[in-house]
């Protein structure tokens, strides 16, 4: 899982994403809990595209922190006032200093298991200060099971001349819910050929009911476990949750 190929194509794929709109959820979220601006932690901030809007609706003093370096070459070449950080998440060594964590566009899926969500939620809870807010959305299995699945996607960008072929591989049977994504793609060269790279990842999924009890054991309070955007309560058939906690 390099994610080179992936950094340099993000912005493109993740075109359609209403950044405008997970920010000012996500602004909603924080400051329901809180009446503070910042400091502010995004893990798996990925090309920045949500970290500068959190920046441009008022929270101040932010870090951006993502494990791949082409990820944070993009993104920090969007704002010269947040702090851009190379880290793993599973390896957070703050203490205090933050009064908010976000981990959004289901970054914390990216993980390898329980054991490393575990080491990500204790490292957010030294992070944070005392009543500091944790939020972050999910996948749900339901998701991962019914809707990715073992499908496969094209998406065509004539204008910038990508084509890129998506394939979902779930492995059948696991407790983790896991399904290893490959990704082919195909950039128009300016002899009109195209040049063919290749990138993979994969997802995790575990129930809410599960991370929940993680939070707790970290130390946190949840506060809030609600349908993705919505606000709704889950469902069976809801595809992502978006989960709230504090710090005592």
């Amino acid at each position: 899982m390099s994610y080179t190929d992936f950094a340099k194509y993000y912005d493109i794929l993740t075109d359609n994403v209403d950044y405008n709109d997970i920010a000012f959820y996500y602004s909603g979220i924080l400051r329901k809990y809180s009446d503070k601006t910042g400091p502010l932690l995004d893990l798996g901030c990925g090309t920045g595209n949500l970290t500068v809007r959190m920046e441009r609706l008022g929270f101040s003093d932010i870090t951006g922190c993502d494990f791949s370096k082409d990820m944070l070459d993009r993104a920090s070449k969007k704002s010269d006032g947040i702090k851009w950080l190379k880290c793993d998440m599973r390896e957070l060594t703050f203490k205090g200093g933050f009064n908010f964590c976000i981990a959004t566009l289901d970054s914390i899926n990216h993980l390898d298991g329980e054991r490393s969500i575990g080491q990500v939620f204790d490292g957010v809870y030294k992070a944070l200060n005392k009543n500091g807010i944790f939020a972050a959305d999910m996948n749900t299995p339901y998701k991962h099971l019914n809707i990715l699945a073992g499908n496969s996607y094209t998406f065509d960008y004539e204008e910038e001349g990508l084509y890129c072929v998506w394939e979902n591989e779930p492995s059948e049977g696991d407790p983790l819910n896991r399904i290893d994504m490959f990704l082919d793609f195909f950039e128009r060269q300016k002899n009109g050929l195209y040049k063919r790279s290749t990138d993979s990842l994969f997802e995790i999924a575990l129930p809410v009911e599960k991370i929940s009890e993680m939070l707790i054991k970290s130390g946190f309070t949840v506060l809030e476990c609600s349908e993705y955007l919505t606000g709704r309560d889950l469902e069976e058939a809801s595809d992502k949750f978006m989960i709230a906690a504090q710090k005592q």
